[in-house]
């Protein structure tokens, strides 16, 4: 396992990966205004298929996942 290195990432960088990593996974429903096989992205609220994080949102903290790891 690597060793992550904060430094790799600037203030802004730091805090939208915690953004997306500490968001919550909303359940299947969307609150009646989505199809029950939908919901709301947890960490941008857009609406999508399935539970979790959108691709966009999972896209940006997998780049600053590798990073922080110093992975290229």
């Amino acid at each position: 396992m690597s060793r992550l290195n904060w430094n790799n990432l600037t203030r802004e960088e730091r805090q939208v990966y915690m953004q997306i990593q500490m968001s919550h996974g909303t359940s299947y429903g969307g609150g009646g205004y989505l199809p029950d096989d939908c919901s709301d992205c947890g960490a941008c609220g857009l609406p999508m298929l399935g539970t979790g994080i959108c691709h966009n949102c999972y896209t940006t903290w997998k780049s600053l996942d590798n990073k922080l790891r110093g992975v290229k």
